[in-house]
């Protein structure tokens, strides 16, 4: 089972890290876009929508397996520690991960925003899930000891 929860933080994060690839792209773009920079100008780049559009659905993708990863994870720790929640800091910020990208797809699906404002939370929301990752552990400690 551990196998599985492995395959579903590969990609829930691979997923997550193609949303701010798009998203640095869409906010330099349209950054170069406003400023008339001749080197976006004269290049045949991605058009912002496209760059809105499939951070979007990398952000859906993401945040559907990262979801899949926090069930499973819950049954995993049944069946090592006999609790569904363990207090743990990985986990705490696992949840506080899942509400930043819940919120960035609360605001396109439910509100309709696009563009600059819900791609730039995607890029932060981006630094939470990689210090839930990568930093918590390290600093704080804990059973999610993956680093």
């Amino acid at each position: 089972m551990i196998g599985l929860h492995l395959v579903l933080i590969f990609f829930s994060y691979a997923a997550f890290a193609v949303a701010v690839a798009t998203g640095v792209s869409f906010l330099l773009k349209e950054r170069w876009l406003k400023r008339k920079d001749p080197r976006v100008l004269r290049s045949g780049t991605i058009p912002l929508e496209l760059l809105d559009e499939v951070n979007r659905w990398a952000v859906v993708v993401g945040f559907a397996f990262f979801s899949a990863l926090l069930i499973q994870g819950h049954l995993l720790a049944r069946r090592s520690w006999q609790a569904f929640r363990i207090g743990d800091s990985t986990e705490i910020w696992s949840g506080i991960t899942w509400a930043a990208y819940a919120l960035v797809l609360a605001l396109r699906i439910r509100m309709g925003l696009r563009g600059r404002r819900v791609v730039f939370m995607s890029v932060m929301s981006f630094g939470v899930a990689v210090t839930t990752l990568v930093g918590v552990s390290r600093l704080v400690g804990g059973r999610h000891l993956f680093f």
